[in-house]
């Protein structure tokens, strides 16, 4: 599934949600990516000045990347949002790009104060959630999906920069037909 994914974005910009959201940054000491992939954004940062990328991503195609990149800027842990060691107050950005959603509703809540805890004040925290309404929304998935008020529940004590919901007819990585249901976001820790 991911060599598919990662083959038809291995090419791409960096996506123009976190271009906007470094802007927003006062410091760039050290920032976390969750779902890094092709390490695209994660380049992105080491490019816009970022001391260190902390780059998490499970799937074993990565791991080529990293190699390829051989940066010492970029720690890369090839284990799950699961497994990963949420330190407090470390980061001056996390980057999540479509990856949120696929930690899956159990603990989903927790993980996302554990993100919260991981950011440095005026830390900024950017990616998307799925809306309920999204096609991939089944009883058989593993994803975890939000309402418009849920999702501005998660955020609370967030200050919110920007917050965009998106409902479109497009294709998933795959090539096939996907309602999208995508809540966009750039927060600041206060």
């Amino acid at each position: 599934m991911w060599q598919e994914y990662f083959k038809k974005h291995l090419k791409r910009k960096p996506r123009e949600q976190l271009v906007r959201a470094v802007s927003f940054c006062n410091k760039k000491e050290n920032s976390l990516d969750l779902g890094a992939g092709t390490l695209i954004e994660s380049k992105f940062l080491i490019k816009k000045g970022f001391k260190k990328v902390v780059a998490v991503d499970s799937a074993k195609e990565v791991k080529k990347f990293v190699e390829d990149f051989n940066n010492k800027k970029l720690e890369f842990h090839s284990i799950s949002f699961q497994e990963f060691l949420f330190e407090k107050d470390i980061y001056d950005l996390i980057n999540a790009q479509f990856a949120l959603p696929f930690y899956g509703s159990t603990g989903f809540n927790s993980f996302i104060k554990k993100i919260k805890s991981s950011l440095k004040k005026d830390g900024i925290f950017v990616g998307e959630l799925f809306g309920k309404k999204d096609s991939w929304n089944n009883k058989d998935t593993e994803l975890v999906f939000h309402t418009k008020q849920q999702a501005l529940s998660l955020f609370k004590d967030l200050e919110i920069i920007e917050f965009i919901e998106e409902e479109k007819d497009g294709l998933a990585a795959s090539g096939v037909k996907k309602h999208w249901h995508i809540f966009h976001f750039i927060l600041r820790k206060k």
